[in-house]
């Protein structure tokens, strides 16, 4: 028996996982992977605008690179 002041068992704000294969199953696991993806690569608690400042370095180092090879 608790007390009253004792820690719940279970959470309030927890929620089951929605069932497999569903619409919003598959938005949180395609969140899960953007997430992980940009946990792996070092920017995971970066500010939005720095994330788009490397991507916009990423694709310009790319095309630099396209055109030189073709020219």
């Amino acid at each position: 028996m608790g007390s009253k002041g004792s820690k719940p068992r279970k959470p309030q704000h927890s929620q089951h996982l929605p069932k497999v294969g569903t619409k919003p199953d598959i938005e949180r696991e395609m969140h899960e992977e953007r997430k992980g993806v940009v946990d792996a690569i070092g920017l995971g608690g970066a500010p939005s605008w720095l994330k788009y400042v490397v991507i916009a370095i990423g694709v310009l180092l790319l095309v630099t690179a396209l055109f030189a090879w073709i020219f």
